[in-house]
C-alpha cells in the first residue's frame, strides 16, 4: 500500500448516470477521508456535473465534453493535455467504460484504480476484481469497495450527501413565491424512468396519489421532469384537477435539487430523481417494477419503497417481454399513497 502521504491530488472518473454519481458519493466521501490532504478532482460528463457542485469533498471539476471537443481519438488526446497538465497522482474509476482507463493511461497518471473489466486490466496499477459479494450488495458498495481497496474505512450503511447553496436556496424560494405559493406546502413527483417503460409505473396512479396528498394537507403538487419525460409529465398532469405546476423541462438540474429539497414528500420510479432527492433527505416514496431495490433503491433515512412481488421481478428488462407490466400496473395509489403519509408521520423504510 503506497505512503498516502504521497498521494496530493486525485482524478476520480465519476458514472455516466444521474442515479449513479449519486450512488458514488458515500465513494467519494470515504476517499477523501483516506486522503485528507488530497486534492480531488472529478471528471465528468456535463449531465452529471450538477450532482458534484458545492461538495465540500471536491477541489475542482472537468467537464468530459465526448459529444465536441473531446469527441473521438483527436478529443480523447485533447483530453489527455488537459488532464496532463495538472499532474495527477491518482486516477480512481468509478466509471466502469475501457474509455476511462483509457484516458487515465494516456493522461500518465501514474497509480490509476478501478475494476478489472471491459478489457481494461493492463491500464490499470491496481485492478479490483468484481466478486459474487459486491454484486449482490446495493450499488453504493461496489463504488466502495474501491476505496476500501485503498485502505479507506468507508461507512457500512452509505448515505449520500447533496449540498444547496444558499443562492439556490434563495432560487427557490423566490421561484415558489413568484408562483403564489411561498407559504403554501408542496409535494413532488417524477413520472420519468429513462431506463425505460418498465420502470414507470402508471400516470393515473401517479395522479392519484398527489391529488389524495394535495386534498389532505393542502400541497400544490409540482411535477418534475426533463424533455425526454414531457409526456409521462403531460399525462399526470392532465389527470390532476386542483392547482399543480409541470416543471417538465423548465428547470435545469440544478434548480431541481434546490425545490426538491422544499418538499414534504416526493413520489418517484427508480430514477435520478430518486436519488436525488433522497440524498437531499426529502421523504421519498420509489415504485420499483423491472429493477430491484436492494441493488439500487433510495439511501436516506426517510425512504420507502412499494413493489409488486410478482416472481417474474426483477427482470431488469427495458420492456416488459410478456407484454402486461403487472409489476407496476397492479400496485394501487392507496398503497403508495399510505407510504406517503407514513413518511410524513415520521415513519419509513431508510
Amino acid at each position: 500500500m503506497e505512503d498516502k502521504g504521497k498521494i496530493g491530488t486525485i482524478l476520480v472518473r465519476a458514472p455516466n448516470w444521474i442515479g449513479d454519481a449519486v450512488i458514488c458519493l458515500p465513494a467519494l466521501e470515504c476517499l477523501k477521508g483516506r486522503y485528507p490532504r488530497a486534492r480531488i478532482t472529478v471528471l465528468a460528463k456535463s449531465r452529471v456535473i450538477p450532482v458534484f457542485e458545492n461538495n465540500p469533498d471536491l477541489d475542482g471539476i472537468i467537464e468530459y465534453d465526448d459529444k465536441g471537443r473531446h469527441g473521438g481519438l483527436k478529443g480523447r488526446f485533447r483530453l489527455r493535455g488537459e488532464v496532463r497538465k495538472r499532474g495527477f497522482d491518482m486516477a480512481v474509476l468509478f466509471q466502469n467504460a475501457f474509455d476511462a482507463a483509457f484516458i487515465a493511461f494516456i493522461s500518465g497518471i501514474p497509480e490509476r484504480v478501478g475494476y478489472a473489466r471491459d478489457l481494461r486490466t493492463r491500464l490499470l496499477t491496481r485492478p479490483v476484481i468484481v466478486t459474487e459479494e459486491v454484486k449482490k450488495r446495493h450499488q453504493a458498495h461496489y463504488y466502495l469497495n474501491i476505496v476500501r481497496e485503498l485502505g479507506g474505512q468507508c461507512a457500512e450503511k452509505p448515505m449520500p450527501r447533496l449540498y444547496v447553496s444558499e443562492k439556490e436556496g434563495a432560487w427557490a424560494l423566490r421561484f415558489l413565491e413568484d408562483n403564489s405559493i411561498g407559504s403554501t406546502p408542496v409535494i413532488g413527483a417524477a413520472p420519468g424512468a429513462s431506463y425505460g417503460p418498465a420502470k414507470r409505473w402508471t400516470a393515473e396512479g401517479f395522479a392519484s396519489v398527489l391529488s389524495r396528498l394535495s386534498a389532505r394537507y393542502g400541497a400544490v403538487p409540482l411535477i418534475f421532469g426533463g424533455r425526454d419525460d414531457a409526456q409521462a409529465c403531460a399525462e399526470v398532469s392532465g389527470r390532476i384537477k386542483t392547482r399543480h405546476i409541470d416543471l417538465c423541462g423548465m428547470t435545469n438540474l440544478r434548480e431541481s435539487i434546490a425545490l426538491l429539497r422544499r418538499l414534504k414528500v416526493f413520489i418517484t420510479n427508480d430514477s435520478g430523481p430518486m436519488h436525488l432527492s433522497a440524498a437531499l433527505g426529502t421523504p421519498t416514496v420509489a415504485v420499483f417494477g423491472s429493477t430491484s431495490p436492494q441493488l439500487t433503491g433510495p439511501l436516506g433515512e426517510k425512504t420507502a419503497v412499494v413493489t409488486a412481488g410478482m416472481e417474474c421481478s426483477p427482470c431488469f428488462e427495458r420492456v416488459c417481454r410478456y407484454g402486461h407490466y403487472g409489476c407496476l400496473t397492479s400496485i394501487g395509489a392507496d398503497t403508495v399513497a399510505e407510504k406517503a403519509e407514513a413518511l410524513l408521520n415520521g415513519q419509513g423504510d431508510g
